[in-house]
């Protein structure tokens, strides 16, 4: 099999597991339990954190932040360390030093967080991602995630608004992706005329487009002054 050949059997079997595990939707499972209720009934309708706080209390929430966290990080890591090696014994050639391993983490994390929104197991009914990203980051660059949850907290504590500052803080995800892309190895694949590091940060950019496609309807609140801030009691005001 051509080198060609196992990396997009590799990107599509990768797609495909990433999707199936966005799609287990914390918020909802988490709610049922506690509360015995369907979080998307309630509140701003998405399947979040934030709902899921204000539905059941602080430790439904808690438990979906960190759950969603985790569920963000597994098809990074599968993409990261998996996908390079099975796409090499695939092909018979050595592609280490051929294809950025980030590029298969950026492929996974990205489908995930697209099952996550459009869950295949809840009638495509999902949350808006942010959780989930964080752990996409956490694995794909740590130091992207940190600048993005540095700029997060510092606008929750001046606006107590979960939405601008889950906003402001994705913005902040193609721009370090790009400076911070380590280019000691030069990777032989291009992707439709991208390198891989234009590669890398048109996916970043995706990030960050899906997110702010999800909260749209926040964005409107905000424009208008609408927007509810969150207390340390998890209620709006």
């Amino acid at each position: 099999m051509s080198s060609a050949a196992a990396v997009v059997i590799v990107s599509l079997g990768l797609m495909f597991v990433s999707y199936l595990i966005g799609s287990v939707n914390f918020a909802i499972l988490i709610t049922r339990r506690f509360a015995h209720t369907d979080v998307r009934e309630h509140g701003s309708g998405n399947a979040g954190m934030t709902n899921v706080m204000r539905t059941a209390g602080k430790i439904p929430g808690i438990l979906t932040l960190i759950c969603d966290f985790v569920k963000g990080a597994v098809p990074v890591l599968l993409g990261r360390f998996a996908a390079v090696p099975i796409a090499s014994a695939l092909s018979g050639v050595d592609l280490k030093l051929e294809i950025n391993p980030l590029f298969f983490a950026y492929l996974g994390g990205f489908f995930c967080l697209i099952g996550h929104i459009y869950p295949l197991y809840f009638q495509f009914r999902g949350g808006k991602g942010v959780a989930s990203l964080a752990g996409i980051m956490l694995v794909c660059d740590w130091r992207v995630m940190l600048i993005a949850l540095a700029v997060f907290i510092v606008v929750m504590l001046l606006s107590k608004i979960v939405s601008l500052s889950s906003i402001l803080a994705v913005i902040t995800v193609p721009f370090t992706t790009y400076f911070l892309y380590d280019s000691t190895i030069d990777y032989a694949y291009t992707f439709f005329g991208f390198s891989q590091r234009g590669a890398l940060t048109f996916c970043a950019a995706l990030f960050t487009l899906i997110l702010i496609f999800t909260h749209r309807s926040n964005i409107v609140r905000l424009v208008k002054g609408e927007e509810k801030k969150l207390t340390l009691g998890g209620k709006k005001k």
